[in-house]
């Protein structure tokens, strides 16, 4: 009797050691290739949140971009994260996209970011453009619309040149000697 319940007890810690417990898997990741920040922790931590970011119950794929910003793709959609360690304590930086889609009025597929400093970037689409901080909040970090959203102006078109007139063909008129 005793054998049969050693088993059970057995066979369970096995599941949760081979990460049976209802999380995602991340033995596919090679960590080596992830950058130097990066650990299982961290991962799943970064895979949770993009999964909820990115409204995706998938397997998401990362990519990393390097300076330990990391894409994460899943569901015909993408989002890009950064990882922040200060003094050990590391948090993820969401993607500044899912901020400016909705002050923007725009999906976050069709705006394009730029990082203009090591706090700010500029996001781009929909014909409009605007600029974020990053601002801590707690532990975490979040960003902050930093000027208002302004209409990309559209440069008028110039009026066409009008067309020259076509030269009219000019028979040689006969001289007379």
């Amino acid at each position: 009797m005793n054998l049969i319940r050693l088993s059970f007890v057995g066979v369970g810690v096995a599941f949760l050691v081979a990460g049976c417990g209802g999380r995602r898997s991340n033995g596919k990741v090679d960590f080596s290739q992830m950058g130097p920040s990066i650990n299982s922790k961290r991962y799943a931590n970064l895979e949770k949140i993009a999964a909820k970011d990115l409204k995706c119950d998938q397997e998401l794929t990362p990519q990393y971009l390097g300076e330990n910003q990391y894409q994460m793709i899943g569901c015909n959609v993408e989002g890009v994260y950064e990882l922040k360690c200060k003094v050990g304590q590391c948090s993820w930086i969401p993607d500044v996209r899912a901020r400016a889609e909705f002050d923007m009025g725009c999906s976050r597929f069709d705006l394009k970011t730029s990082k203009l400093d090591r706090v700010t970037s500029g996001v781009v689409g929909c014909g409009k453009r605007a600029t974020y901080r990053l601002s801590t909040v707690g532990r975490g970090y979040s960003w902050i619309l930093n000027s208002p959203v302004a209409q990309d102006e559209i440069p008028a078109l110039a009026p066409a040149p009008a067309p020259a007139p076509a030269p009219e063909d000019e028979v040689p008129q006969p001289t007379s000697l």
